[in-house]
């Protein structure tokens, strides 16, 4: 079982975005995946909840009653499953605590989810803060994907994630693999090229050579409740996410995977 967390510490760079369209990319090509809302403001869940997902089987179950992951996973319409999230996720640190058992709490739940899953991709959206939510998917995850906005301050707060990991990992006993996506990235704009720039220096070859750009079929997918191959799967966006997920095979194939 192959486990990406999604992630950073500042909202509004396409997490959630990446994390709906990485995993129907990864099902175009016929591959198992698990998508888990790992976001109190539950923007994923959202995106589906107009079609009927049941509001009471949510993530903050497994914490609150030890509902097994399982159960929690419901099939949206277009075949992808979810874990949905709501905002009880909030309280998650001031209910459980920010200690051990908390933060790998959702990796034990994993494991017991690899004897049936074990093929499958599980992409975790998570909360855009450094806090119990969001480090127990790091402390699960065999790959931490960072998206970065083409803006200066998504720059700041990649350089935060990545002091982030790099402190979490004695605590781990490995090395925390991340990979540094630029997202609503415009060539035409210099910016684009000055963050890109800065992110390799900074990052070197952690930054992906997929660029997701800024398409119009991306915004108004989300409005429609749809992911983009739905919507449109010859767009700009859709190729974008596409090679996103080739670019990822080759690197998945080097990675230490854990057994859980």
């Amino acid at each position: 079982m192959l486990k990406i967390a999604i992630f950073n510490a500042k909202a509004d760079v396409g997490a959630t975005t990446t994390a709906l369209n990485l995993g129907a990319a990864w099902q175009r090509q016929h591959k198992p995946v698990l998508l888990i809302d790992m976001d109190p403001q539950a923007r994923l869940t959202e995106t589906y909840k107009h079609i009927g997902l049941d509001v009471q089987k949510h993530l903050f179950r497994f914490y609150q009653s030890d509902t097994p992951l399982l159960e929690l996973i419901q099939p949206l319409r277009n075949g992808l499953p979810l874990i949905t999230a709501n905002k009880e996720l909030m309280n998650l640190d001031s209910q459980f605590g920010r200690g051990p058992a908390t933060l790998k709490r959702l990796a034990e739940g994993l494991a017991k989810l690899q004897p049936t899953h074990a093929e499958y991709a599980v992409l975790m959206d998570c909360f855009s803060g450094i806090g119990v939510i969001s480090l127990s998917a790091v402390f699960a995850s065999d790959l931490v994907l960072v998206p970065v906005s083409a803006d200066y301050l998504s720059i700041h707060s990649a350089v935060k994630v990545d002091k982030a990991l790099n402190a979490l990992q004695p605590v781990l006993k490995r090395r925390i693999q991340r990979r540094f996506l630029l997202t609503r990235a415009d060539k035409r704009k210099e910016m684009t090229a000055e963050v890109a720039q800065e992110m390799r220096r900074l990052f070197g070859n952690e930054v992906l050579i997929t660029q997701i750009s800024e398409h119009a079929a991306l915004a108004e997918c989300a409005r429609m409740g749809q992911h983009v191959f739905e919507y449109d799967a010859a767009s700009a966006g859709a190729r974008d996410y596409m090679t996103l997920y080739f670019e990822l095979q080759d690197i998945i194939k080097k990675l230490p995977l854990s057994t859980s």
